[in-house]
């Protein structure tokens, strides 16, 4: 089965295709990263797991933060479009107006994701697990918070700027190009629906980023996203919501940090089990009026080429 935007590649070829070139790219930007570790450090690689937690080299480990997503997340995608698709910006998402109307409502449901994801943090601790697992998932925590907290010392202005760039700006373009325009894309094509290609694509982002006690939190977070591709057809309202997510985060921390806040916490452990139930509900209406939304403009706008069995129709359908 193909679309009419693809170039004759059946689903199943391009999800191989794109599993085969993401698998290039985590390569070449070890590489790569490895390359600039030398280059901007001029420490030797057999020592680079040390010196990495070393604040000397905060600015190094940012810019490989940068390097090493661009060949994961992007570049895979990006190239993966040109090879499968005749109009590669339309296949991701990118050329798919938006409404100011949709716009105010992702960001009302981005105000909703924190007491939601503090609830699903909170249920994520006391789900029961055998103790030889906890004490496992444990220690990955206290590794990946090691790691994180050389990425997270925001402690001037200049640190806020590149954090701003390159934790909350970059990841939020490269991983929905990565997840919602390339993986959920393919998978809803595929499928011809969104609820399986949505919560595969939520469970594989949760995966990826390799926390247990975070994963209920990313897995939400990343329904949220495919919800909000899914609806508009448009990926900037993803990376936008992506975007605003990782920088309100990114500007507590610096806050904190300016206050001499030691222990610094996400945002959304501040919030308890009852205020997620809320926000939930709160989250579903939000979606139905952006899901209104999304239909009003796609009455205002339509693309010359639009497949008809894209994004917009399906939503029409659903009607």
């Amino acid at each position: 089965m193909v679309d009419r935007n693809s170039r004759n590649f059946s689903f199943p070829s391009q999800l191989g295709i794109l599993l085969a070139l993401i698998g290039a790219g985590v390569v070449a930007g070890a590489l790569i990263t490895v390359g600039l570790w030398i280059i901007m450090t001029g420490r030797p690689v057999l020592e680079m797991a040390q010196d990495i937690m070393n604040p000397k080299y905060y600015t190094a480990v940012m810019w490989m933060q940068a390097v090493s997503t661009l060949f994961m997340f992007f570049l895979p995608v990006y190239f993966f479009a040109i090879i499968c698709y005749r109009n590669p910006s339309k296949f991701i998402g990118f050329n798919t107006r938006i409404s100011p109307r949709q716009l105010l409502i992702v960001i009302a449901i981005l105000i909703l994701t924190f007491p939601l994801s503090g609830a699903l943090a909170e249920l994520n601790k006391i789900i029961p697990i055998p103790k030889a697992w906890e004490i496992k998932f444990k220690a990955m925590e206290a590794s990946r918070a090691a790691q994180e907290a050389v990425l997270i010392n925001i402690n001037s202005f200049a640190r806020y700027v590149m954090s701003m760039f390159i934790i909350a700006l970059l990841p939020g373009i490269f991983e929905e190009v990565c997840f919602r325009g390339g993986l959920q894309n393919i998978l809803m094509r595929w499928l011809k629906g969104p609820w399986i290609a949505i919560l595969l694509t939520a469970f594989i982002f949760s995966i990826i980023h390799i926390s247990y006690y975070g994963f209920l939190v990313r897995f939400a977070l990343g329904v949220i996203l495919g919800l909000v591709f899914y609806y508009s057809g448009s990926l900037w309202l993803s990376i936008i919501f992506h975007f605003l997510y990782n920088g309100v985060q990114v500007t507590a921390l610096y806050l904190m940090n300016n206050q001499g806040v030691k222990e610094t916490k996400d945002i959304e452990e501040n919030f308890p089990i009852w205020a997620g139930v809320i926000a939930f509900i709160l989250i579903i209406y939000a979606f139905i009026k952006f899901r209104e939304a999304s239909l009003l403009k796609q009455q205002e706008y339509v693309l010359p080429e639009e497949d008809p069995n894209d994004f917009h129709d399906w939503i029409a359908k659903e009607s």
